[in-house]
């Protein structure tokens, strides 16, 4: 049960967010509020206020963001993208509970004492509603993260919320995973999840280990990409933070984000950004054909589960589960091809004799599609991967080579994608990449130069130091913020 100061922060959060949008340029308090209501707002709670949605820490401030950004700024901030195909997976991705919701009208009945109602046009909005969180994330991110320049504060704070929330993270390797329940009241996860090795996994304020552990490995592969397009005496501090935070990446105990970080790291070291935009086409295109690899039976799941078992029967256990549930989730799921089944349940396993759920959902990819189809699959990933195909054909198109920094967070965005094929771990973050590198590619199409930045109403002023400035390597002139 949460805690009264749990209600306290969820519910003061609009009012953080304000602060921001209020003192802060519209850039910094877009990056800063949505990413330090994610790391520190507690989870698995949602707030329910009158009239409005229902409240978690990945949408409150978002929602209030786009909200103050509107209002305050006078920024009209458009949820369609500028080419035709992301206009078209952005209108597919807002219509498609509509879509889920008229083909779903029936009841399913499961046994003389449990039936699963049919869907109404509350259960459309209320799908909408749920996407709006992310979405507007999204569209902040393309409206005023869109340039060079922005696009690398958001990394740099990615990076330094993370060396920051390293040091809660050590905390419960050592000590167990207490934070959450010592402040906010309640655990928000299984404890016995945490437990790994003899030892302790971290999860801090975050929804699992694994959430923490992908988010460890994309910040200390970003430490290198920033390495890479700084000074020598800036880049050593960030090959340092890299090495830093692969130790402790080692100790979140999770092999698949270990094992992203490892195989990654000599790419984003040694190659060229073209070829670092290569490599993420390529694992976008195995994102967006999953589903009709794992229908056809292509992926060699028996062998995957071989290697697994290489390195403990534990794991290998644990991924034939996840094979298994995935096997019997997508048989389910071709019942509704299309559009899906929806909420309240159906899209689950149930038994017949009891009635309850016997399935487990994982991945984001199995849950996109038991609960949309391949609708709301395509909308979803295929929003995802825009940024990571343009990338390319737009610099190609501008007559520039893709840089280091542009090829990098394309590879560290498609390493968060391919772990949605085995876990939901789809974050604030995921989004904040994904609008802010869709953003800055729309710019350099229509010939913008990189390093114009997005000017806004916000107020100023004068004087101040850039915090971490000997991290970021240069000073700063204008208004405070924390970059």
């Amino acid at each position: 049960m949460p805690n009264s100061l749990a209600f306290l922060m969820m519910t003061s959060w609009p009012l953080v967010t304000l602060a921001m949008y209020l003192r802060m340029p519209a850039k910094s308090a877009v990056i800063w509020s949505i990413l330090l209501g994610y790391l520190v707002l507690p989870a698995g709670m949602v707030l329910d206020l009158p009239a409005l949605p229902g409240l978690s820490k990945h949408s409150i401030a978002s929602l209030f963001g786009y909200l103050y950004a509107t209002l305050l700024l006078g920024r009209r901030i458009s949820f369609m993208p500028e080419g035709r195909v992301g206009r078209f997976l952005a209108i597919l991705i807002l219509l498609s509970p509509f879509l889920t919701v008229v083909t779903n009208g029936d009841p399913i009945f499961i046994n003389s004492q449990k039936t699963l109602p049919g869907l109404r046009l509350y259960d459309a909005a209320s799908m909408l509603v749920g996407q709006l969180g992310f979405l507007c994330i999204w569209a902040l991110a393309r409206e005023f993260l869109r340039d060079t320049a922005t696009l690398r504060q958001l990394v740099t704070a990615l990076v330094i919320a993370w060396l920051w929330y390293s040091l809660p993270m050590l905390y419960e390797v050592r000590m167990s995973p207490q934070l959450h329940i010592r402040i906010y009241g309640f655990f928000q996860h299984d404890f016995a999840q945490m437990m790994r090795q003899g030892g302790f996994r971290p999860i801090v304020f975050l929804e699992h280990g694994l959430w923490i552990a992908i988010l460890t490995s994309m910040s200390a592969m970003l430490c290198v990409v920033l390495g890479r397009s700084s000074p020598p005496d800036t880049a050593r501090r960030y090959y340092m933070a890299a090495a830093y935070l692969m130790v402790v990446l080692i100790l979140c105990k999770s092999m698949a984000s270990l094992l992203y970080a490892a195989l990654l790291m000599p790419a984003l070291i040694f190659l060229s950004g073209k070829r670092l935009g290569q490599i993420a086409m390529l694992m976008g295109v195995l994102i967006l054909s999953y589903p009709i690899l794992r229908t056809l039976d292509v992926i060699p799941t028996g062998t995957l589960v071989e290697m697994a078992g290489r390195i403990s029967d534990e794991r290998a256990q644990s991924l034939q589960f996840r094979f298994d549930n995935e096997d019997a989730l997508l048989q389910h799921a071709m019942g509704r091809p299309l559009f899906g089944w929806g909420g309240w349940e159906r899209s689950s396993i149930h038994d017949p004799l009891t009635g309850e759920t016997v399935s487990t959902t994982d991945g984001l990819w199995v849950i996109a599609m038991g609960y949309g189809g391949f609708a709301g699959f395509i909308a979803q990933f295929g929003l995802l991967c825009l940024p990571i195909f343009m990338l390319g054909g737009i610099h190609r198109h501008a007559g520039r080579e893709v840089s280091i920094l542009a090829g990098g967070v394309a590879v560290v965005l498609a390493v968060n994608l391919v772990d949605l094929l085995p876990n939901a771990t789809i974050t604030p973050v995921t989004w904040l990449i994904t609008g802010g590198l869709l953003g800055y590619l729309e710019q350099l199409r229509k010939g913008v130069p990189e390093d114009e930045t997005v000017m806004v109403a916000a107020p100023r002023r004068t004087g101040g130091v850039r915090p971490f400035a000997g991290l970021v390597g240069q000073p700063h002139t204008g208004p405070r913020s924390l970059l």
